[in-house]
């Protein structure tokens, strides 16, 4: 079904991109710059003061904002305010010819309606579609999806060329009112635009777009419902879902607290541009321990600190776009998803952002003091000491299993198990274990080599009991209450006492090298995702894969091999 709406020369729909911002750089030094109208001057520099580009973007972005809505102001010109009062009355005129000359019972907008349609549904569709557009692109100052008419009331007016944009604002303003207006008309209100005749006097600044009052929820009270759904269907826990609370706690810093409605694609692009600014460390840095967000953009301007990877920032959007999905479904929200259609743009491929440990580096590793004879304390000394504990088995776990670290730090003695003759280790997230999401729950054969090694032997001393920890000295700690999280910086600090710390060389990269083993040896995308808890793309690889027989699985895991490891079994 389409639809005709009234012709006023005319009203069209959003296209174009959002207009950047204008970026110079001086001796290293951005400086944001925008020409002004003819009688203002020519046009206004100011230095940004920082370095770095992300953070020059986010406050270039903010400059423009404050510019725009300056220069609609002091560009007094009585002429624009007359030409967009006039602008909107031909287009609400031309809108009632249109339903005066639809035939009663019968969509005004629509074309191509099934007879069984309701004419009113068919024409609100139509009216609020266009509606959510020109909302958008108002709030986006979309300039160029209103060209054609502004050079025609240029054209036809006379007026300087250096008012192109704030007609062009005043248009977009206009846009919002006209279909407002048309909304009402289709729900039988009484029109609230014209009591009489418009006259120029009677319009003395630029039209202004009066959103609706709320009728949705905000955003806070909207929330808790998705979020419940996203625990009992996506399967958020643990990590996962507090990322996620994180992220919506930041969007609402950012963004305040709206009616989920009142978001538009400008919120989510102040959204972007301050995550993008963002220090990597923000939270962990005690400068900026107690500050908001924007203030430590602010304060991190001058400082070189990496930022925010892309991956983290394309995570934070996959969390508000999973929202405002929602917020669609249940008709919280009209027109396009906001947090679809950014970028998030990464160096290299893929696979060579994370490394792998392999070769020498590989073999330095697992030929140092813990796994070789360490001191009693310091365990990255030689020593006459071989300490099987959790630094002596987590990294040998994470190399022939590639799992993730919590996964295996929280291991009770209930968790290693035997059945069809196959010893494995199961992981989920029942009393209080924390996992990623539902698709991490699975059963992991255990290596032949841990096996060797006498790691069930570890298990039957350490954990006799079901509940007993298998990895007894880790406590939860962190802002996550993770059991892993001493140990992660300890293995940093052990893998910079032996020459080995490269940044994205890490415990993660166990698993790279898991799954890369996995499928050069053949292993079907399935099985390796059911071994590392990854979820398949698709549905029946999502649906059918849990539960596979245990002997499958061991002959998959049995493929990953490292030559380059040689660690003596106990006697």
């Amino acid at each position: 079904m389409g639809s005709a709406l009234p012709q006023c020369s005319h009203i069209g729909l959003r296209s174009g991109r959002v207009e950047v911002a204008h970026l110079t750089r001086k001796r290293g030094i951005y400086y944001w710059r925008r020409r002004l109208p003819a009688r203002l001057g020519s046009e206004v520099s100011l230095s940004l003061g920082t370095r770095g580009f992300r953070v020059a973007e986010y406050l270039a972005a903010k400059l423009d904002g404050e510019f725009f809505r300056v220069v609609a102001t002091v560009t007094d010109l009585p002429l624009i305010r007359s030409i967009l009062r006039a602008y909107l009355a031909e287009c609400l005129e031309a809108d009632s010819q249109q339903r005066l000359a639809a035939k009663p019972g019968k969509p005004v907008y629509g074309w191509g309606a099934s007879p069984d349609d309701d004419p009113v549904d068919v024409d609100l569709d139509a009216v609020v579609d266009n509606l959510g557009d020109a909302r958008r692109a108002l709030a986006e100052r979309d300039y160029r999806s209103v060209a054609h008419t502004v050079g025609g009331l240029i054209q036809r007016h006379g007026i300087p060329a250096e008012h192109r944009n704030a007609l062009a604002q005043g248009i977009l303003e206009v846009r919002v009112e006209l279909f407002e207006e048309m909304k009402r008309r289709v729900l039988g209100q009484v029109p609230q635009v014209f009591s009489s005749e418009p006259t120029p006097a009677s319009f003395p600044t630029l039209p202004t777009s009066r959103p609706p009052e709320p009728v949705g929820p905000l955003f806070s009270a909207a929330l808790p419902s998705y979020i419940d759904l996203a625990v009992k269907d996506k399967g958020w826990r643990g990590q996962s879902l507090a990322q996620n609370e994180a992220t919506f706690d930041m969007f609402k810093e950012v963004c305040g607290d709206l009616p989920v409605e009142q978001y538009t694609r400008r919120n989510l692009s102040e959204f972007y541009n301050t995550l993008r600014a963002l220090p990597a460390l923000y939270s962990k840095d005690k400068r900026w321990r107690g500050m908001t967000l924007a203030k430590i953009v602010e304060a991190a301007k001058d400082d070189p600190a990496p930022r925010l990877t892309m991956k983290t920032v394309a995570r934070h959007f996959s969390a508000m776009g999973g929202f405002f999905t929602y917020a669609k479904r249940h008709g919280l929200i009209e027109g396009d998803n906001p947090a679809h259609g950014f970028e998030f743009p990464r160096k290299g491929r893929a696979n060579s952002r994370r490394k792998m440990w392999e070769g020498d580096k590989l073999t330095k590793l697992f030929q140092s003091p813990v796994w070789t004879g360490c001191h009693p304390v310091f365990r990255s000394q030689p020593g006459p000491h071989v300490i099987r504990d959790e630094k002596y088995w987590l990294p040998l776990l994470g190399l022939y299993h590639g799992n993730r670290l919590e996964e295996f730090a929280q291991l009770r003695g209930e968790d290693v198990r035997q059945a069809d003759g196959v010893w494995f280790l199961r992981v989920h997230g029942e009393d209080g274990r924390q996992i990623k999401n539902d698709q991490s729950a699975r059963r992991v054969p255990l290596h032949p080599e841990l096996e060797r090694l006498g790691f069930l032997d570890y298990v039957r001393e350490t954990a006799p009991k079901a509940g007993d920890m298998v990895f007894p000295l880790l406590k939860p700690a962190g802002p996550d209450k993770k059991l892993g999280y001493h140990f992660t910086k300890w293995w940093t600090n052990y893998r910079k006492a032996v020459g080995l710390y490269e940044t994205a060389l890490d415990y993660h990269s166990f698993r790279h090298g898991v799954t890369t083993k996995l499928f050069a040896a053949g292993v079907s995308t399935v099985i390796v995702d059911e071994l590392t808890g990854h979820e398949g793309e698709g549905t029946s690889e999502r649906v059918y894969k849990k539960d596979m027989p245990l002997p499958l699985l061991r002959d998959a895991i049995a493929k990953v091999a490292w030559p380059e490891v040689h660690i003596s079994a106990p006697d």
